[in-house]
């Protein structure tokens, strides 16, 4: 696969990789350098998109600068025909549950038709919509993808690594050791145990959208009391001894939860399951709660299990139960390991981004180089084109130098104004990292309420993220490492609680977003402002979308913008007032 770049004297290999499955993405590596990285949903505004993501290849090839032609390979993040595990399940669940059966073989039909055909026909889908591939073809195993994406992208030499998701092709949990460029495989834990597809039935159960909501569920979950943790313990999950478990879907199966069905002895312990018009209690609050302390005890059998095995003091995690960020946090108090890394694409949409680190290192044996210190993978827009968009809408602006900008804002900021921050790449991931954020005042408790429900237009328990200068973070929530791509949760030191109190969820912990000044000098710069005239360096920063996609292009941030009662809109370095007055 090595060859020539051009005219040049040096070996160079481009690889594409794809996920066309659930969070359909894309990303691209050259000489062993991620060079861009992006989610389907972004382009086509379809949330979790599933299917061939052409907006994200054709980024990914102009970021590169290269054509379809030019690639050396393309890495797809699954082996299609690797179903036998799946199609067994399905035949065993005909013993205790006909609508299990039925469920199963339903939705099994679907992808076979659907996304798992594309698979299968990928050559002819690039060809359709970017030309001929010269390059190479390859699918590799999706846990693999999710145990490179996290282990390549991390600082580390050397690391034990847990990939956790709904299920790969077979498998829903794969312990690893890995050094270097050798990723070797310890144990693994198949379908139907599958500790995701566990929360996500709880996340239907309560009225809310599987496999896209579960955040939603770990937010809620700290108003509840574990009074059902006992059921989930002892009728759903049984731990070994050899560090894996089994899940029992007599008691709770993945597909009738999506389906709207749960089983009777469920019911019995749970109540009836929400409907999602349906008001959230105190009862749905303790089943969330519930199902978040069993998820965490589990993870941290597991994670145990893989220290005695490995004696690695640095641990990587992939996949979507990676994305649990209130577990994550708890893992360096309950497992030996000091050193934890979380690729910010944890879940399915970080598959291509391994598929393409796998592909070139194992085809190169070159050593690795690459090491992800930002999130920032995805396009970027210059200021010509932002206001050839702004002048569509008709919308006046301010042009300002950054010095300027940074001050106005972090002003309007401090006076309890809101602001939607669009600037340089977008973020690769679910989480708005200060290039595509709505920021906020942390020191006014009423922002919470404002934003969930005048701009977001979402549930009132819902938390905040604070974005804090790096050096400062262990002064405001004491955490031990730092958490660049808001995907920890610690606690906030007891007497910064009340500095902050927007983004202190009620259980006194928070997610917060370390910022190096070298990673985003101006959004540290904007914090810095900030703190210069409130003593606080924190920003209160949520995902800049309403119900949709996080914005990636500025005629997205537009419409978005003139959808709320935000304030300010700031493009790069151009500065909007919101036009007009919202009616309440």
């Amino acid at each position: 696969m090595r060859r020539k770049n051009g005219g040049g004297r040096r070996d160079f290999v481009i690889v594409l990789g794809i996920n066309n499955m659930h969070d359909a993405s894309a990303a691209i590596v050259a000489d062993g350098i991620v060079v861009a990285a992006a989610e389907e949903e972004r382009f086509s505004r379809c949330k979790h998109h599933v299917g061939f993501p052409a907006g994200a290849i054709k980024y990914c090839l102009e970021e590169a600068g290269v054509t379809i032609k030019d690639l050396d390979a393309v890495a797809l993040s699954w082996r299609p025909w690797v179903l036998g595990t799946r199609i067994l399940n399905a035949l065993r669940s005909v013993s205790f549950s006909k609508k299990a059966f039925q469920a199963k073989a339903s939705r099994g039909m679907g992808q076979m038709g659907n996304e798992w055909y594309e698979l299968f026909t990928m050559k002819r889908l690039i060809k359709q919509h970017f030309g001929m591939l010269n390059g190479k073809l390859l699918y590799i195993d999706h846990h693999l993808c999710h145990a490179v994406s996290a282990f390549y992208a991390s600082p580390f030499e050397k690391a034990a690594v847990l990939t956790v998701d709904g299920a790969g092709e077979e498998n829903t949990t794969v312990f690893w050791i890995c050094e270097g460029t050798t990723v070797k495989r310890i144990a693994a834990i198949k379908i139907p145990h599958s500790l995701g597809q566990f929360y996500a039935s709880i996340t239907g159960f309560l009225g809310f959208k599987i496999q896209s909501d579960e955040y939603k569920v770990m937010g809620m979950a700290p108003y509840g009391k574990p009074v059902f943790a006992d059921f989930f313990r002892n009728k759903i999950f049984v731990l070994r001894k050899d560090g894996t478990f089994q899940l029992k879907s007599r008691f709770l199966d993945y597909h009738l939860a999506r389906q709207g069905i749960f089983l009777e002895e469920t019911v019995k312990t749970l109540g009836k399951n929400r409907l999602p018009t349906e008001e959230v209690t105190s009862q749905h609050m303790d089943i969330a709660k519930s199902a978040q302390v069993v998820l965490e005890e589990v993870l941290f059998h597991m994670t145990n299990h893989l220290y005695s095995k490995t004696k690695a003091d640095k641990l990587c995690l992939a996949g979507g139960v990676a994305l649990n960020c209130v577990a994550n946090g708890k893992l360096l108090d309950n497992t030996p390991f000091r050193q934890i890394f979380v690729q910010p694409a944890a879940g399915d949409a970080g598959t291509s981004l391994g598929a393409a680190l796998h592909v070139y290192h194992r085809h190169t044996n070159e050593p690795r180089s690459y090491q992800m210190k930002d999130a920032y993978l995805g396009p970027s827009y210059p200021n010509q084109r932002c206001i050839n968009i702004l002048n569509e809408f008709g919308l006046s602006y301010k042009e300002l130098t950054k010095e300027e900008l940074c001050s106005k804002i972090a002003t309007s900021l401090s006076e309890g104004k809101l602001v939607c921050w669009f600037q340089g790449r977008m973020e690769w991931g679910p989480r708005a990292l200060g290039n595509r954020s709505l920021l906020a005042d942390p020191r006014r408790p009423e922002m919470r309420d404002i934003i969930n429900l005048k701009v977001k237009q979402r549930e009132p328990f819902r938390p905040f993220a604070p974005s804090v200068l790096e050096e400062k973070s262990y002064d405001y929530f004491g955490n031990p490492i730092p958490s660049p791509f808001m995907l920890f949760a610690f606690k906030v030191n007891p007497n910064r609680q009340k500095d902050i109190p927007a983004v202190t969820h009620v259980d006194g912990t928070a997610r917060p977003q370390t910022v190096r000044k070298e990673a985003n000098p101006l959004f540290w710069n904007l914090i810095k402002e900030f703190e210069n005239r409130t003593g606080v360096p924190v920003l209160l920063n949520t995902s800049f979308n309403v119900q949709e996609p996080i914005v990636c292009s500025p005629r997205d941030a537009i419409s978005c913008f003139l959808k709320t009662k935000v304030d300010y809109l700031v493009l790069n370095n151009l500065l909007i007032e919101q036009p007009y007055k919202v009616p309440s």
